[in-house]
């Protein structure tokens, strides 16, 4: 950390303020936010700030000693003593925060039984974790597990802090005392199956990376984990199943896979296959260093001569530095199990009943309006909403078909891009049903999972997912003028007495690296509208819930729709629409272009 006071001499004033700068250790701006506390250390009083950018500002701030406190996900926290002697100046202070080698989520789940004062100290020691503050931290987790020594959450964060204290006998035992307590928390099976492979107990490794690839079986890090451990165990078939996955699913950690695979490959005898894997993984990762012995292990296979692999992947640790992208994001999609009535059998002719519906939308209406609430709160890190912002908007869609076998929804707000918070437009809540359509219904794989329940209605259980080998025409992201076409996966709840959708959610099939799009769930509620101008009665969009994880920036948005006005197509009556571009999708702030 430096300090140094800033400012002009002012001796009028009756306090001051206190500007702290975060930089990473290489005195660059973090790639997220960062969690501030200062507390004085004369009367106790505690000040929070979450840095806008790479500042935050202290204000109301008199003479006194402080201790400033500084943390971030992924990054090692630190501390400070300040001593403030006059307020002559403001105070200025750059805290330096390395990178952390085991980020996680750190929240207090939610857990039936938990006692209010153990949850309180949870709390208490999840925000000291997230500063750094282990003695803190450990005291009020510790506190938290003597009162209710049950909860599977408190003892991963106790593991997760003993990792930070470089205890690993402790945070071995908490972590083991999780997974006892619930064999399902996916967070301690991830951090226990990463201690396991460090200290090169690779059979265990294995078994807890396993259960978190049967939970979830997109978990690049676990996969990579799995891998490895399978292979210096001699699972070779095992080995080269998951490094296999990896190549064909991992996007960019295809590369290092390859190391993988083709030692398992080669442990199996399979030397044509193994050679050119291993050729792809060094053309891949020419620098690596392990770049020698690859070249070695190619050399004995092309001579036909068995050789000892066993070569370690040397970007697994940072692999597992990266992983857990999608920290306070809902549950995607395909890993939801919606419970189903036993034995009831789906209508054959479901997905044809519910194009109906969205058909008569369609058919009956050219534009609809309404007032739209919105409620907007970046994600931090940790998964926790911060920076809450609500704005009200004129809403109107409209809906036509300018040629056979086409279909165009467009949106507008009476507001541009520069008045939506973080300059972000988020469209296509109308769109998202219209998947069900004729016109876009064999864009997509559908199948019914059986007869739910959405909040006491009766509802059958539709999963979609865009087909490979189809265009994907519903979404799409615009950023500076390139177009990026969005593969959507999800669920849909359609009524049993009228075959309406009556909820819907959606997921990426895959993120788009391009734009660093790493997520998007939708969730939209939708309910029988009833116009007042029109004999009319449509289901539409009531609200929604959007979450998204677009390069730096991580939000929620909730939306509510109220006061809807019909334009219909057999009346010569049309809005006035607001003067904004239009978008189908969500756009972002770097060039954002129409979408039609």
């Amino acid at each position: 950390m430096s300090n140094s006071p800033s400012g002009r001499p002012d001796d009028t004033r009756r306090s001051g303020a206190i500007h702290v700068t975060i930089l990473d250790s290489n005195k660059q701006p973090l790639k997220q936010q960062a969690l501030v506390r200062v507390t004085s250390q004369d009367t106790g009083r505690v000040y929070f700030e979450i840095a806008r950018g790479t500042e935050a500002i202290f204000n109301g701030i008199t003479p006194g000693k402080y201790l400033i406190e500084a943390g971030s996900a992924g990054y090692v926290a630190a501390h400070q003593q300040i001593e403030i002697p006059d307020l002559a100046h403001d105070f200025t202070e750059t805290v330096y925060l390395p990178r952390d080698p085991a980020a996680v989520n750190l929240s207090l789940d939610e857990e039936t039984g938990l006692p209010s004062k153990a949850r309180k100290d949870g709390e208490k020691g999840v925000r000291a974790l997230q500063l750094g503050n282990f003695v803190e931290a450990r005291k009020y987790l510790e506190a938290a597990d003597r009162e209710y020594s049950s909860s599977s959450s408190i003892k991963f964060l106790l593991g997760y802090l003993a990792l930070q204290q470089k205890d690993e006998d402790r945070e071995l035992g908490y972590l083991l005392a999780s997974t006892k307590l619930d064999p399902k928390n996916i967070q301690a099976q991830n951090l226990l199956a990463q201690l396991y492979y460090r200290r090169g107990d690779y059979a265990h490794a294995a078994q807890s990376a396993e259960v978190v690839v049967a939970h979830s079986g997109d978990s690049l890090v676990a996969r990579r984990v799995l891998a490895n451990s399978c292979l210096k165990v001699g699972q070779y078939e095992k080995a080269r199943v998951n490094a296999q996955w990896l190549v064909d699913h991992g996007g960019s950690e295809d590369a290092s896979a390859r190391l993988i695979l083709g030692q398992a490959l080669a442990y199996l005898g399979n030397y044509k296959d193994a050679i050119p894997v291993l050729q792809a993984y060094l053309e891949g990762d020419p620098s690596s260093s392990v770049a020698p012995q690859v070249k070695e292990l190619i050399s004995n296979l092309e001579q036909n001569v068995h050789a000892n692999a066993g070569i370690a992947d040397p970007s697994l640790a940072a692999e597992i530095e990266a992983a857990n992208s999608r920290v306070g994001m809902p549950l995607d999609v395909d890993t939801k199990k919606p419970t189903v009535a036993a034995g009831v059998q789906c209508p054959a002719n479901l997905v044809q009943m519910t194009a109906n519906p969205s058909k008569r939308l369609v058919d009956s209406v050219s534009q609809y309006s309404a007032i739209e609430h919105m409620v907007h709160e970046n994600i931090s890190p940790q998964g926790e909403p911060r920076n809450r912002e609500t704005r009200e908007y004129n809403y109107v869609v409209s809906i036509s078909q300018p040629a056979a076998g086409m279909l165009a929804v467009q949106e507008y707000r009476n507001a541009d891009n520069l008045n939506m918070p973080d300059n972000i437009t988020t469209t296509g809540l109308p769109v998202l049903a219209i998947a069900f359509n004729p016109l876009f219904r064999d864009d997509f794989e559908m199948r019914c999972e059986g007869l739910g329940d959405w909040k006491g209605h009766s509802a059958w259980v539709v999963h979609f997912r865009q087909l490979d080998d189809k265009p994907s025409r519903l979404r799409s992201y615009v950023v500076n003028k390139n177009y990026y076409p969005v593969s959507l996966k999800g669920l849909a709840w359609v009524s049993a007495d009228n075959f309406q959708i009556i909820h819907l959610e959606t997921d990426l099939v895959k993120g788009i690296p391009e734009i660093h799009l790493n997520t998007e769930h939708t969730s939209v509620n939708y309910g029988p509208v009833q116009f007042k101008n029109q004999d009319t009665n449509l289901w539409l969009p009531t609200s929604a819930d959007l979450y998204v994880s677009l390069g730096k920036k991580r939000f929620h948005r909730s939306e509510t729709f109220d006061h809807f006005m019909l334009f219909a197509t057999d009346v010569d009556q049309t809005p006035k629409l607001p003067k904004t571009e239009s978008s189908l999708s969500p756009v972002s702030n770097s060039g954002p272009q129409p979408n039609n």
